[in-house]
């Protein structure tokens, strides 16, 4: 050790030797051995209390943190560890550190070959026996790695159920290991298949219709939706291909017939009691020599052509108390065919069950409205078409009426004008629904209408109301004899109310515009613009002297005439405010001054003759 240690060169080569295998070979120094494959993440000194615990060897609460499916097994008692293992240290049968081609487990009996399955609380027989491992262990961990655990030992957890779950998930009641195809059907619950045993089907043997070993043995699928996949049709198709029709299982030979199956004529109602040798002369087999149409055996009993196919109506011979569309379409071809409200009334309505049968029918009147609905008018229009319906409801509906606008015109009082408009209820006002009584009393207009007139028009109304005046196509245009004081001019396109407005009595009274008492002279409403010039100076004027009803502007003025002081010379071509001046009078209103007192020269002009002042 001496000469080791003395010698520097041989020291230094060492340890540069040692340092550059570390990077290569880390955990040789600590490490007791190469680490399997499955275990190869876990390498290196880092690693080592992933597995060992301190001053321990190996400790199995650290396997199980990464083998958590193990600990799951252990937990539940099954499979190989959980039933055989349990409380023992893992190392016993997994050991490491021997390289990456070691098996980490040491199988008991020495190989995977040798292992007995029964360990694992499942063992292998038969078909089962003959399997390689891998064959049902094929599943991987949650690491990803192969695991020989998680597999089912139910029969489905590996195979199809071809069943489809009819059978229960117990297969072994049925199947054996050795061979799939062979069965055990002692016990065989024929129920929990498709098509159930029953009456003689019960002791028929397997083999009559699932086949004799060693032939191929047939269970699925097998025709049986009819009974001619396995019986002969003795009728060779003249009947329904359901056998069950007439037939049954308890008894071949015990015949029935369903009464909504027999060919061509159904059994319900009567039929059914009628013996079947009484239309099957020739055999219960065989069409009745008669044939299979009503008219063959009865009678026709019909006033109305409903033809010879008394099945559209009647399909059994219950001849009464018919289905009630039947009844309806029946209707058509009668003297009375239902429309509108009619196809929705009940039968019974109208075919009345207490009464006779001789009445209810054939005899029942039905010519007017009346002879089926009462009169809910009381015979407030039996003048009318003897209080017919018909000329005011459809049968479509009782509303809306026919009575419209062109039928009012016939009644005492036609509607004209704004009444066409008016709804019926604004005159017919009784409040109760329906409306029966359309009965109005007083027609006259302020029966109606509001009299905004007062007492101005006594003496009119006592002549036609206020039809005397006004019209129904418009009470603003009412028809006015204004003789008396002739609308000429602009009055005549002067609307009434300028004249006509309410007086201030008028106002207080409520009542509309005074019509009585208007002025008839041109003061009496136009404002005196000239000031009381022509009314208060001789000679006086009247408004129309110089105005006309068609323009306040005058046409002309004869000045000579009417002022005796003729235009001419110079003064013609005279505009008349030269002479005729706007002035302010004493009340500080203005007017224009038109007469104007003087006639002579020297009252407008000045005197260019006149000596001049000394």
């Amino acid at each position: 050790m001496r000469q080791w240690f003395g010698n520097s060169a041989l020291w230094a080569t060492t340890c540069c030797l040692l340092l550059t295998c570390v990077a290569q070979a880390r955990a040789q120094f600590l490490s007791p051995g190469e680490l399997s494959a499955s275990h190869a993440t876990l390498e290196g000194d880092k690693h080592c209390l992933d597995c060992h615990a301190s001053g321990r060897r190996v400790d199995a609460q650290l396997c199980l943190k990464c083998h958590t499916d193990i600990g799951a097994s252990l937990r539940a008692s099954s499979g190989l560890h959980g039933k055989q293992y349990k409380g023992k240290a893992c190392e016993q049968c997994h050991v490491d550190h021997r390289g990456k081609d070691y098996d980490l487990v040491r199988w008991p009996g020495g190989a995977r070959t040798r292992f007995d399955h029964l360990l694992t609380g499942f063992a292998l027989r038969d078909a089962h026996a003959r399997l390689a491992c891998n064959q049902c262990h094929q599943k991987k961990n949650t690491r990803g790695a192969p695991t020989m655990l998680g597999v089912g030992t139910r029969c489905n957890d590996c195979h199809e159920d071809k069943h489809d779950k009819r059978f229960g998930l117990d297969c072994a009641k049925c199947h054996v290991e050795r061979t799939w195809t062979e069965l055990r059907l002692t016990d065989f619950d024929h129920a929990l298949a498709r098509f159930k045993l029953v009456g003689k089907h019960k002791d028929v043997k397997c083999a009559k219709c699932h086949g004799e070993p060693p032939a191929a043995v047939k269970y699925k699928p097998l025709e049986f939706g009819t009974c001619t996949s396995c019986h002969k049709d003795p009728h060779k198709g003249r009947f329904s291909s359901d056998c069950t029709t007439c037939h049954s299982e308890t008894d071949w030979k015990d015949l029935h017939m369903r009464k909504q199956d027999h060919p061509g004529l159904s059994l319900a109602g009567g039929h059914d009691t009628v013996a079947c040798a009484r239309c099957h002369d020739r055999g219960n087999d065989e069409a009745p020599s008669k044939g299979k149409r009503c008219v063959g055996c009865h009678a026709p009993v019909h006033e109305a052509n409903f033809g010879n196919d008394c099945v559209q109506c009647h399909a059994h011979i219950r001849w009464l108390g018919l289905a009630d569309d039947i009844g309806r379409k029946a209707h058509e071809l009668t003297k009375y065919p239902l429309a509108g409200a009619h196809q929705k009334v009940d039968c019974a309505r109208c075919h009345k069950p207490e009464l006779p049968q001789a009445k209810r029918y054939r005899a029942l009147p039905f010519a007017r409205c009346l002879d089926c609905h009462v009169d809910s008018h009381k015979g407030e229009f039996s003048a009318r078409d003897g209080g017919e319906c018909a000329q005011c409801h459809r049968v479509s509906g009782f509303l809306p009426t026919r009575f419209d606008t062109d039928a009012h015109a016939s009644t005492p009082f036609p509607l004209l004008g704004r009444h066409l408009a008016v709804a019926c209820g604004s005159c017919h006002k009784q409040p109760a629904r329906p409306r029966l009584d359309w009965h109005v009393a007083d027609t006259r207009c302020e029966s109606c209408h509001e009299n905004p007139h007062g007492e101005q028009f006594a003496a009119e109304m006592k002549d036609n109301g206020c039809a005397h005046c006004h019209a129904a196509t418009d009470w603003h245009a009412p028809r006015i004899d204004h003789s008396r004081w002739p609308l000429t001019g602009a009055h005549a396109t002067t609307a009434c109310a300028r004249c006509h407005d309410p007086s201030e009595a008028d106002r207080k009274s409520g009542r509309g515009a005074s019509y009585r008492g208007v002025p008839t002279r041109c003061e009496g409403c136009h404002e005196d613009k000239h000031r009381g010039q022509f009314r208060l100076t001789a000679p006086v004027r009247a408004c129309e002297d110089c105005h006309k009803t068609s323009s306040f502007q005058l046409p002309s003025f004869d000045h000579q005439q009417m002022t005796g002081f003729a235009l001419d010379g110079k003064h013609a071509p005279l505009a008349c405010k030269q002479c005729h001046k706007e002035q302010t009078l004493r009340n500080g209103e203005t007017t224009v001054r038109y007469r104007l007192g003087y006639q002579r020269c020297s009252d407008c002009h000045a005197n260019p003759h006149a000596e001049a002042a000394p």
